[in-house]
């Protein structure tokens, strides 16, 4: 008995981090939160998000993968269809292309 319990103790607290995991990325990406643009470390910034645009579209593709039956049910049981979804329809790369529009507007960089 002892050892169920600790067995749905350990997947209950699990089962928390993995939600709060899901939810602080949300938090984090929030607008008035954002930054504000400094030249002085543009060039940096520029990598960063290029590097970053790089990624996204790299899980883009297995975003692919994981709406097909076998990988749209593990997203379903896991909770991060949305996730995958959101990836998909390129908001976050058009947010990644508008900052280093910014950014290059701001600073004067072509």
């Amino acid at each position: 008995m002892a050892a169920i319990s600790k067995q749905m103790i350990g997947r209950g607290v699990s089962i928390g981090l993995v939600c709060v995991a899901l939810v602080c990325p949300a938090l984090a990406a929030d607008d008035s939160k954002r930054h504000p643009v400094n030249c002085s470390t543009a060039p940096g910034d520029l990598r960063a998000i290029a590097a970053e645009k790089k990624h996204a579209e790299d899980q883009q593709v297995e975003s692919v993968v994981s709406i097909l039956p076998a990988g749209a049910l593990l997203g379903l049981v896991t909770g991060t269809e949305n996730k995958h979804l959101k990836m998909l329809s390129g908001d976050y790369i058009k947010q990644l292309d508008a900052r280093a529009a910014e950014i290059k507007s701001t600073c004067g960089i072509d």
